[in-house]
């Protein structure tokens, strides 16, 4: 666990520009640098990075974000990875216990041995005239053994002692990396006359092995490396490190069974395939891809274990996918691999099988009505009744709340229930969908309780929803994103009119209010620290961030003026307290109507404060056509 006081510190001393320029050939233009998008392909520059902000932005493909957010998305990095490399880059040094310092440590052996190992299965491959022929009756070109580094492991029990000579065969990091075996007292290498496929993280480095035998009929066909302190086959793909340009120029990621469907897609110009290594596709695999790429492609075989595998993989992308993100799902024709398929018909049938491929929610509702009817569709109450039960937990573990919403939509026509009840049974709310009032023990009239202004001292506050304070809240937010420095200088109005949070827009101003006020009580806080960077790079890993990350994208193409902005959320404000007074007006009016006391001097207090919120709008507007127009004029 990194200290977030370290975190802040390298984030303080990070320049965005600097960062970025190391992978992309940045040109000075206005406030902006330019440069070429890294994440498509494009002839004129529309990447721009806004060091005032600390944030990128592709006016081409609507890639944005953070310093850091660049590291995970260019170099497939995890977040404690993408700060790590920030300090290195800083010449300073992650501060952990004594244990985890060992622990680093003892995977940089492993690692530089597994390299080791890697170099000298290549060089061996390219000395064997019948691994040679094996690779080319399989269709590998020498230049695919390079790119993947394949190699071969000789035909011998202690083949790696004639690199790891003299004491080293006896290290015990060679087993530990799982490429030496230890048993009764005799040490022999674990992989033995089979081509080699070495494994990379999305650093480069080897932390692994697959190895496949050149014999038929012999089992295993494949043997892979065990779990090691550097090798988890549930976080890792092969191929993704080979396959991070192209899955950033062409904007999407395939995933194939195995390594050879990796090797051969490769070749047939699908360069952005990466495969699971022999288990099935994880939450962290999915979570790795969208990293890179909004658009993944699951390809399968079309046969019972391919199915079997597409829904594990439905699975695991059902709870990390994004409402602006996009899953899809290839299922081969009988007796069709991506190698036989590319080999038989060329590359263009498989662009057409991704072409046809099953969107998520296609697939979705497809494979339960498949496997509840086995195809036959829904034909009885009870099918119907047990597809729902399947559906259930899979709806309950999604965060994107849209496209949840019109999967519900579209498997309540399978079912043949109404989407609002199917949305009940299976225990998830729709958006904007009335609701059954439950009832209350004392309600304002607003939906919130009358007690809790006694509680708090304050008035009792409306829920400000629907269209019209969405659009003001989402304003406000994001005009806080794009200046976070307001959040401290409004800090008081943030205080008064939203700690109560009645809606996601509330919650997450609020969320970064709390932020701003604690980095702002750090010993040497600078507040031109504070900018839309540094405070994304806080929420990196919350569901928050996509939300406003977008916003503060979206106002790299509005570039409102600095002036106008805080007029608007000057008028936010006001707006907001103008519509608790409304509400509490209301209710006070209501009562008198109905013969209570009403205090008539509080009533005329809330119409004067009503008025004056009235004319502050009016001269704030009139100072924001001020400024414009001064603006015009010395522009």
């Amino acid at each position: 666990m990194i200290p977030e006081s370290f975190i802040e510190e390298v984030l303080s001393r990070t320049d965005i520009v600097q960062v970025i320029g190391r992978y992309v050939k940045l040109q000075h233009k206005g406030s902006n640098w330019m440069a070429c998008c890294p994440f498509h392909k494009e002839k004129t520059p529309s990447f721009a990075v806004n060091p005032s902000k600390q944030f990128f932005k592709c006016f081409g493909c609507g890639e944005h974000g953070t310093a850091i957010t660049f590291l995970m998305k260019f170099k497939g990095l995890s977040f404690p990875e993408a700060i790590k490399e920030l300090a290195d880059d800083l010449g300073m040094e992650v501060p952990e216990d004594r244990m985890a310092k060992a622990r680093q440590a003892k995977a940089k052996t492993l690692t530089d041995y597994l390299a080791q190992a890697a170099d000298f299965y290549h060089q061996t491959l390219f000395h064997d005239r019948h691994a040679i022929e094996y690779l080319k009756g399989r269709g590998i070109t020498e230049e695919t053994a390079n790119k993947f580094h394949l190699g071969l492991s000789p035909d011998g029990w202690q083949g790696l002692e004639a690199i790891f000579k003299d004491k080293a065969y006896d290290d015990p990091k060679l087993e530990e990396s799982g490429l030496v075996i230890a048993k009764d007292g005799h040490r022999y290498d674990r992989f033995r006359s089979r081509i080699m496929y070495p494994i990379r993280n999305p650093r480069g480095q080897v932390i692994g092995f697959g190895a496949r035998t050149m014999v038929p009929g012999e089992e295993p066909k494949y043997l892979n490396s065990p779990e090691t302190p550097v090798y988890h086959k549930s976080q890792e793909l092969y191929g993704l490190y080979e396959a991070r340009d192209a899955i950033h120029k062409k904007g999407r990621a395939i995933v194939c069974e195995g390594y050879m469907d990796v090797i051969q897609m490769s070749q047939g110009g699908f360069l952005e395939t990466v495969a699971a290594l022999g288990t099935s596709i994880t939450p962290e695999h999915v979570k790795k891809l969208f990293q890179l790429s909004d658009h993944v492609y699951f390809s399968f075989d079309g046969d019972a274990a391919g199915f079997k595998a597409a829904r594990r993989a439905m699975e695991s992308t059902l709870s990390i996918i994004t409402d602006t993100q996009t899953a899809h799902f290839v299922l081969l024709p009988q007796d069709e691999d991506p190698d036989s398929l590319i080999k038989g018909q060329g590359p263009e049938a498989f662009e057409a099988q991704l072409r046809a491929s099953f969107p998520l929610s296609k697939f979705f509702v497809m494979d339960i009505v498949r496997e509840v009817s086995n195809g036959q569709g829904l034909r009885t109450a009870e099918e119907r009744a047990q597809a729902v039960a399947i559906a259930k937990p899979l709806l309950q573990r999604m965060n994107a709340q849209a496209l949840r919403q019109l999967l519900v939509q579209e498997f309540s026509a399978a079912v043949r229930m109404d989407p609002v009840e199917l949305a009940a049974l299976c225990g998830v709310t729709l958006l904007n969908v009335p609701q059954t009032k439950k009832a209350s023990a004392q309600t304002s009239g607003y939906g919130r309780d009358a007690a809790q202004g006694a509680r708090y001292k304050r008035p009792v506050r409306p829920v400000t929803t629907g269209p019209v304070f969405t659009n003001i809240k989402r304003r406000l937010l994001q005009c806080l994103v794009a200046h976070p420095a307001w959040l401290l200088k409004y800090s008081d109005q943030i205080e008064y009119e939203l700690l109560d949070a009645v809606d996601d827009w509330e919650e997450a101003i609020v969320r970064l209010w709390h932020l701003a006020q604690d980095h702002s009580k750090g010993e040497g806080f600078d507040a031109d620290k504070l900018t839309t960077g540094y405070l994304l790079s806080f929420v990196q890993d919350e569901p928050i961030y996509e939300r406003l990350a977008d916003l503060a994208s979206e106002e790299e193409v509005l570039q409102t003026p600095e002036g106008v902005a805080e007029y608007e959320v000057k008028c936010a404000f006001l707006k907001l307290e103008k519509a608790q007074l409304d509400a509490r007006i209301s209710e006070l009016l209501t009562h008198e109507e109905q013969g209570d006391a009403v205090d008539a001097q509080y009533l005329e207090r809330l119409f004067k404060r009503r008025q004056d919120i009235h004319r502050s709008l009016v001269d704030e507007s009139s100072q924001a056509v001020d400024f414009v127009m001064d603006s015009r004029l010395s522009g």
